[in-house]
C-alpha cells in the first residue's frame, strides 16, 4: 500500500494479499472494484464470516490499481446510496469473484450435493415409485462421469442430467401417493408432521385410526417415515399406491434403518 492506505500496482500479483470483487451494476457504465482479504470473500457471502473480518481496504473503487476511488455521485447514481459500507455489501453480495483451486473445489462439491439432493427430491424409481437412496444417486453420477458446473443453476444442469441418468438408474418424475393410517390417539402430536410433509386429500376417522389419502414429492418421503416414526414408535401405516408392501432396509448415507412397524399389516411404516 502507498502512504495514503491504498494499494500499489503490483501488489496483488507481488503477494496475491488481496481478492478484488468487481461489480457493474444494470445500466451503470462503471465497474465497481472491492478489495478483500484473500478467501474471504466467498465465507462472507456463505454467511461463514462477519463483515468485519472481510475487507483489505475499505473503499470502493473504479480502477485498484491506480488508486482510483469511486466518487459519491457515481455511487448514488449506480447503487441509490453514497454510503460506502452499503456498496461495499452489494458488491460482496452481487460481484464477480475469482476463487482460489480450494474454493472452487468445494463449491463444486457444493452444487454436486445440490444435485444430488434434487434428484432424491423430485425423482423415483419407476418400480417401487419411491426415491431412489442418495447413495445410489451418487454412484450413478460417479459412473456416467457427469461434469458439475459450480456456477450453473442445478435446474439447467438437470436438463442433460434427466436424460443420461436412465442409462445406469431408472427415474421417472412424480409425485408419491400413499394411504397413511395413524391411531386416533396419536393424531394430535402427528398434525403437524404430515402438514410437512404431505398434501392431505382426503381423511377418514374409523376406529382403526384416521385413515389419510395423501400426496409428497419424493424427497420427502424419508423425512416423512423418519418423524413419524419417532412420534408414535412405529404405530403407524404407510401404503405407497401402486408398491409392493415391504420392509426394505434404507441406503441413503447416515446408516442402515429398517423400514419396518409395529404389527404385521403391510406396505411402507416408520424406519
Amino acid at each position: 500500500q502507498n502512504q495514503k492506505g491504498e494499494p500499489q500496482a503490483g501488489a496483488m500479483s507481488a503477494k496475491q494479499e488481496y481478492t478484488v470483487v468487481k461489480y457493474k451494476p444494470s445500466g451503470s457504465k462503471l465497474v465497481f472494484e472491492v478489495l478483500t482479504k484473500t478467501g474471504a470473500a466467498l465465507k462472507y457471502r456463505e454467511g461463514k464470516l462477519g463483515y468485519d473480518n472481510v475487507m483489505f481496504a475499505d473503499d470502493v473503487f473504479t480502477h485498484h490499481q491506480k488508486g482510483d476511488k469511486a466518487k459519491a455521485s457515481d455511487l448514488k447514481g449506480s447503487f441509490g446510496t453514497d454510503d460506502v459500507t452499503a456498496c461495499i455489501k452489494i458488491i460482496l453480495e452481487k460481484g464477480e469473484m475469482p476463487l482460489t483451486s480450494d474454493e472452487r473445489r468445494e463449491k463444486t462439491e457444493t452444487k454436486r450435493r445440490e444435485i444430488i439432493n434434487y434428484i432424491h427430491k423430485y425423482y423415483v424409481d419407476p418400480k417401487s415409485k419411491t426415491p431412489h437412496p442418495v447413495t445410489r444417486i451418487e454412484n450413478a453420477l460417479d459412473q456416467l462421469k457427469v461434469h458439475v458446473d459450480p456456477d450453473i443453476a442445478v435446474e439447467r444442469q438437470m436438463q442433460d442430467i434427466v436424460k443420461r441418468l436412465p442409462e445406469v438408474m431408472p427415474i421417472k418424475k412424480m409425485e408419491i401417493e400413499a394411504v397413511l393410517v395413524v391411531p386416533n390417539a396419536m393424531m394430535g402430536q402427528c398434525g403437524g408432521v404430515i402438514a410437512k410433509y404431505c398434501h392431505v386429500h382426503h381423511e377418514n376417522y374409523t376406529a382403526e385410526g384416521c385413515r389419510m389419502d395423501v400426496t409428497m414429492v419424493p424427497g420427502d418421503y424419508d423425512g416423512l417415515l423418519s418423524d413419524m416414526n419417532r412420534i408414535t414408535k412405529g404405530g403407524f401405516q404407510l401404503d405407497v399406491v401402486g408398491a409392493a408392501a415391504q420392509g426394505a432396509t434404507q441406503e441413503d448415507a447416515g446408516g442402515k434403518g429398517k423400514r419396518g412397524g409395529k404389527g404385521g399389516r403391510g406396505g411402507r411404516r416408520g424406519k
